[in-house]
């Protein structure tokens, strides 16, 4: 029962994420399509933690720790960016959401240093690329909290980084059960490294975006405050 469910859930993850992807982001598509998304990678992780055992991979309930907190930070940052006023509840929770994800990433670099079967020394090297990225999501949503004045633009990319993360991780765990005939290492990566090329995509075209919008902004002052 608990594969099924694992099995329904990822396949409709793979499914929606592209939606929420590809509708105006902000409108209520997105919000409708990311919730759909969120609610069924909860679906996905909560059952992973009971499937690991039977392989003995104790590292894939560290990965699922990292996925679930890409979730959390994907909702986070957005929610954080709409409040009006300080919330510390929040901001502790947050904070200690990155304090469990840097403990996540520190226990993946030490399985891959300490790899003593065929297959985790295969997987070492991916094992310290995952925790980096972890580390790095940790660091970077740990300073919009301590910073408390990450911007507009800033927030859309932590939200869109985090969210195609939480994704690529979905499309890994597909990849790696059936792509047998693509060597192990390749099956952790490559996915990886196409979605890396979709969150640089997104950042770009935002940048672009935002930089056009501040130079119409000024050009629309500029005339008001000569004629003042």
């Amino acid at each position: 029962m608990v594969t099924l469910i694992h099995v329904a859930a990822g396949t409709f993850v793979l499914l929606v994420a592209p939606a929420a992807m590809l509708v105006r982001k902000g409108g209520a598509w997105h919000r409708r399509w990311g919730l759909a998304f969120a609610g069924a990678m909860a679906f996905v992780l909560a059952t992973a933690l009971f499937m690991w055992q039977s392989h003995g991979h104790l590292f894939l309930v560290f990965l699922d720790a990292v996925s679930a907190y890409l979730v959390v930070i994907g909702y986070r940052t957005i929610a954080r960016r709409r409040r009006r006023a300080r919330d510390d509840a929040a901001d502790r929770f947050d904070i200690a959401g990155a304090a469990i994800v840097t403990v996540c990433a520190a226990a993946l670099v030490f399985l891959g240093a300490t790899a003593r079967t065929p297959l985790m020394q295969s997987l070492a090297i991916v094992l310290f690329a995952l925790a980096a990225i972890a580390t790095i999501f940790a660091l970077l949503d740990l300073k919009a909290v301590l910073d408390r004045r990450q911007s507009k633009l800033g927030s859309l990319l932590m939200h869109l980084s985090a969210m195609i993360g939480a994704y690529i991780s979905a499309v890994t765990a597909f990849v790696v059960i059936n792509a047998h005939a693509v060597p192990m290492g390749l099956r952790w990566l490559v996915p990886s490294l196409l979605g890396s090329g979709v969150i640089a995509g997104f950042s770009i075209v935002y940048r672009r975006r935002f930089a056009r919008r501040a130079v119409a902004s000024r050009a629309i002052l500029k005339p008001a405050k000569t004629s003042s």
